[in-house]
């Protein structure tokens, strides 16, 4: 038997590797054209995708800046208009929204700036300008195109359209009309956007049903929208209440666990109120006693103080509330429920209270008891 040669199972190897080069080169030559044109189409795919989005990021810069011209002008204008309204020279003052309503319609007109978000927002704008000289029926068309077609980034626009056209149709006499606007607000979820905020929305559409009711006559619908507002009102403190109450509690319990000589078993309380007020009265107890004994360290005492602050401002400022809400000072005693809660928490950002940590917040608050005072009255 022929014994086998490396040297020559090399070379056949080395053969078949050229065979398949050829092969491959053949196939390249025979496709040439093909290739060539498909690179080319490549490369000019990409080019004019890398040149689309250099353009949209172009477009997006400088109606930004645009934009923002507008609205400084906008906000000039509309300071203008109110002023002259508010002293009844609105008839015979200039009319400042006419150059800035032009331009606006210009911006969200041009092809340029439509994709980008702040067409949106000048297009609402416009609409606004509309409904304050009175054109309704073209702020409504407006309205309602925002309600239907906005840029990913402004789904509050469109929540406010909604808002807008409820008033809009107010502001027509159509209350039948502006009541089933309202109800829609009332009802609507948005995804992307705060719970809170939304609700805020609701409850301030609910105001906006009850005066469509008061102008139909409706006292019955009216009574019941302002009577349902103040109890969720009151459900919502005593909610808070509770809340506070358990987070208080948990320090409480904690801080028991670091102190010697003590325990937090059966503590409880029927309330999550009252059950703050055990762990409270516990812990002072032993503050006092371990100060008679003269066996409380200064890291121990650091910790009491802590708690005790929080608790003590809790319970001081509760009680405020309820005194006054007893006492029939309902507006005094939100202002104490704010301080012992968070009830309508000062917001740094804005410079004013927020609404964003409870609803119906203070503004649909007053006006719900303004008005049902007013009605019992009548």
């Amino acid at each position: 038997m022929r014994e086998q040669d490396p040297i020559l199972d090399k070379e056949v190897v080395h053969d078949q590797f050229t065979d398949a080069i050829l092969k491959v080169w053949g196939a390249i030559r025979q496709h040439s054209k093909f290739l060539i044109t498909l690179s080319v189409v490549i490369v000019l795919a990409a080019t004019v995708i890398v040149g689309y989005f250099q353009r949209q990021s172009a477009n997006r810069a400088e109606a930004s800046i645009r934009y923002q011209k507008l609205s400084d002008r906008y906000q000039v204008a509309e300071t203008e208009w109110l002023s002259a309204e508010n002293t009844a020279e609105n008839d015979d003052s200039p009319k400042p929204f006419e150059k800035v309503a032009g331009d606006f319609k210009s911006f969200f007109q041009n092809p340029k700036f439509a994709k980008t978000p702040f067409a949106d927002r000048a297009k609402y704008s416009y609409a606004k300008i509309q409904f304050y000289q009175r054109k309704i029926d073209s702020a409504l068309e407006y309205y309602q195109d925002l309600t239907q077609n906005v840029h990913s980034e402004n789904q509050l626009i469109a929540v406010y359209a909604h808002q807008a056209i409820a008033n809009c149709h107010e502001q027509k006499g159509d209350y039948r009309q502006a009541i089933s606007a309202y109800k829609k607000l009332a009802t609507l979820t948005v995804d992307g956007l705060s719970s809170l905020w939304i609700e805020h929305l609701s409850k301030s559409a609910q105001l906006g049903m009850a005066r469509c009711y008061e102008k139909l006559n409706q006292p019955q619908d009216l009574a019941r929208i302002y009577n349902q507002l103040l109890k969720e009102i009151e459900d919502n403190i005593k909610q808070g209440v509770d809340d506070k109450s358990r987070e208080l509690t948990t320090q409480a319990k904690e801080l028991l666990v670091s102190l010697p000589d003590i325990s937090a078993e059966g503590i409880s309380g029927s309330t999550p109120y009252k059950a703050f007020q055990a762990y409270q009265a516990k812990i002072h107890r032993y503050k006092v006693q371990k100060d008679i004994e003269g066996r409380l360290g200064e890291q121990t005492r650091e910790k009491l103080r802590t708690f005790e602050t929080q608790a003590t401002d809790f319970t001081e400022n509760l009680d405020k509330a309820i005194d006054h809400q007893e006492r029939g000072k309902l507006t005094t005693a939100w202002r104490y429920y704010r301080l012992a809660i968070g009830v309508d928490g000062y917001d740094p950002d804005y410079g004013r209270q927020s609404i964003f940590d409870f609803a119906p917040n203070r503004k649909v608050y007053e006006a719900a008891l303004f008005h049902q005072r007013r009605i019992a009255n009548n």
